[in-house]
């Protein structure tokens, strides 16, 4: 079983409901690493404490942290094989052996090499990404700090940390919001100067898009059921800005935006078999940001929140050194869903902690759903 990716002709991308996973071919090195993979399956056994459990379909989300210093870096370290942060990452994802799982914070490029590259490296047959909103430059100033150029989300370099699905069923993609601009949505409150003047500019706002990186709503189509819609999203960071809190307020947006997908105001989404899953860079309880507009989201009547837990984190899914520990990526269930086992992935000894603190600084949530 596997999902297809987008297969272009070219470095451009396509949009809409005909857009596909990619299932070309990956390099002869890629696939030998992951025949040699599969030969240390006895020893990844003591790794795996959650295979063959799954009680029917089993989605995951991880901020993966896998960017580097420039682009192409990361694929040149999956094609050699020996990055110690892509090892631990494999042990991870091995151990929790999802249907579907979203990696945030990872590099793209337009031909797709790195999404395919990882998808082999990781065992996963189908994948999808589309270009996030760093890819995207513009001639203005978008943050207020006088330099024009701007891309509209900050980067150091263009297609750094963006989406990534993998799946072992096919992907359809419904309709993606990347192009949807902030002064669009409504209920977004949009950032003011000191004079209640349009912050940075005017020009700037009719630009600005409210995605920091990406918001998908795709389908997965299991074998023999129904297809399950996949709300896929990551959020601004709602720090490193000033008073006029430009960055605090883009997070709150996109978590209103979220909100007004389940309406059904952007595109055809269901009321049930849906699954909203991702980095929301946000916590209700601590930290910054407005965490009413997180804490709005877990209660709404439409999705439900099982608080996943980890044996050393509790409810957390990050660990900064000097912000500590906090919940900021979710998978939030359709409210019809029979949840089976749920966890954050950050046990108390052996291999796999030290596989799970090598890999990132954030945990992998993974859940087991049933249709009641």
């Amino acid at each position: 079983m596997g999902l297809p990716s987008c297969k272009h002709d070219h470095a451009r991308y396509r949009d809409g409901s005909r857009c596909r996973d990619d299932r070309r071919k990956t390099s002869s090195r890629l696939r030998s690493i992951g025949c040699a993979n599969r030969l240390i399956f006895l020893t990844g056994l003591l790794l795996c404490p959650f295979v063959g459990a799954a009680e029917g379909f089993r989605v995951a989300t991880f901020h993966a942290e896998l960017t580097r210093k420039g682009p192409g870096i990361l694929l040149r370290d999956l094609e050699r094989g020996k990055d110690k942060q892509i090892t631990a990452l494999k042990q991870l994802v091995e151990a929790v052996d999802p249907n579907v799982l979203l990696l945030t914070k990872v590099d793209f490029d337009l031909e797709r090499r790195t999404a395919r590259a990882l998808g082999a490296v990781l065992g996963y047959e189908y994948t999808f990404t589309h270009a996030p909103n760093s890819m995207i430059p513009t001639a203005v100033d978008l943050d207020g700090d006088g330099r024009t150029g701007d891309r509209q989300t900050w980067a150091r370099y263009a297609g750094e940390g963006g989406m990534l699905l993998l799946s072992k069923h096919p992907i359809k993609l419904k309709f993606h919001l990347n192009d949807l601009l902030w002064e669009d949505v409504e209920g977004a409150k949009m950032p003011l100067d000191r004079d209640s003047n349009a912050y940075p500019s005017t020009q700037a706002r009719t630009l600005q898009k409210l995605v920091s990186q990406g918001l998908w709503v795709v389908e997965i189509q299991a074998e023999d059921t129904k297809p399950v819609t996949l709300a896929l999203f990551q959020n601004q960071t709602p720090v490193f800005d000033g008073p006029e809190d430009l960055n605090g307020l883009r997070n709150r947006a996109q978590l209103v935006l979220l909100s007004a997908v389940m309406k059904g105001t952007y595109g055809d989404f269901p009321k049930e078999r849906f699954v909203l899953m991702g980095n929301a860079n946000l916590d209700p309880n601590k930290g910054e940001g407005d965490r009413s507009a997180i804490a709005d989201l877990l209660e709404d009547k439409r999705v439900q929140d099982v608080k996943p837990e980890s044996e050393l984190g509790g409810i957390a899914t990050a660990f900064w050194e000097k912000a500590g520990a906090h919940r900021v990526s979710y998978i939030l269930p359709s409210a019809e869903w029979l949840v089976g086992q749920a966890n954050v992935v950050w046990p108390e000894t052996g291999p796999l902690r030290t596989a799970v603190e090598k890999a990132s600084r954030h945990r992998m949530i993974w859940m087991d759903i049933t249709q009641p």
